[in-house]
């Protein structure tokens, strides 16, 4: 992967999930032989339970061990639960991340970072360095994608009909679902594994009914302001490096990410739907059926430039 980096916490859990399967195994074999010999080899009985009490109490050593090391070494000095809001377009159509697959699982990514169908970043673990911990980077890259500079590899899930925001997911945003806009050949830019489809967007193609503007990667940020409940959008030049606002709200004052593949504009229209709903000039837009004073009570500042 483009932002795969050494992982601090991910080489600690690997570390206590060998350390737990070991003793678990000298545990079995330790209490089969025991009972094994217990009649004929009463000697052994001393030196055996020392074993399995070693080897409870060493596992035992190492899962507190490692939990208190990750934690001081962590820049947030322990476990954080942070979130921010994001969606995904592709000339004007808004995508589905990949869902997450399996019985008993609820999310994509990793147990610290990952996404749970519900268009948000969560955060909820330990933060070693928050410059790549908490960045867009790694989120793009435990979730079976990537984003650099120019390109974006944005996971899907397999079937094809599920590519698209639906239902409701939906949100007060224009949406346009037909496609997902290319005017060059579609199957060159998905690509298929086990785990889902990839789609992977480049600076400098087309949208469908636009071939004078090539598209670009853009990524924008809204970012709220709770002394003067009023929020502002900015245009990221370096998204991969965008890191997560420390807030565990699943709206406002957490940040909205729109990650955005068109021609190339200062500001985007499109909008998060917790913020959305809380715009007193677009919460109707977003799902509020009567204009609530209470509700919709944020507004959105432009830069005067």
């Amino acid at each position: 992967m483009l932002f795969a980096q050494t992982d601090l916490e991910q080489q600690i859990i690997e570390l206590a999930t060998r350390t737990v399967v070991m003793a678990s195994i000298a545990l079995i074999v330790l209490v089969v032989v025991a009972a094994a010999t217990k009649d004929k080899l009463p000697i052994l009985k001393l030196p055996l339970f020392i074993l399995i009490a070693f080897s409870m109490i060493g596992t035992t050593v190492v899962l507190f061990g490692s939990t208190i090391y990750l934690n001081m070494k962590s820049e947030s000095g322990g476990p954080v639960h942070w979130h921010a809001e994001i969606e995904y377009w592709s000339c004007g159509a808004e995508l589905n991340l990949r869902d997450p697959v399996g019985f008993l699982s609820n999310k994509i990514g990793t147990a610290t970072y990952h996404e749970h169908n519900d268009k948000h970043i969560h955060l909820e673990g330990v933060v070693v360095r928050k410059s790549h911990d908490a960045s867009l980077g790694k989120f793009m890259d435990v979730t079976g994608g990537y984003i650099n500079q120019g390109v974006i590899a944005i996971p899907l899930n397999s079937d094809e009909a599920t590519w698209f925001t639906a239902g409701s997911q939906l949100d007060g945003d224009n949406q346009r679902t037909e496609n997902f806009g290319l005017a060059t050949n579609e199957g060159q830019w998905i690509t298929h594994a086990d785990e889902g489809a990839v789609l992977t967007l480049r600076d400098g193609e087309y949208c469908s009914g636009s071939h004078e503007v090539p598209a670009e990667l853009q990524v924008f940020v809204y970012s709220y302001d709770t002394a003067s409940e009023t929020y502002a959008q900015r245009k990221l030049d370096k998204p991969a490096q965008y890191v997560l606002r420390e807030e565990s709200s699943l709206g406002p004052p957490a940040d909205c990410v729109i990650v955005e593949y068109d021609t190339p504009r200062a500001r985007t229209d499109k909008l998060c739907q917790q913020y959305g709903v809380k715009d007193a000039d677009r919460c109707t837009e977003f799902g509020v059926k009567e204009y609530d004073g209470e509700l919709c009570n944020i507004r959105e500042v432009r830069s005067s430039q």
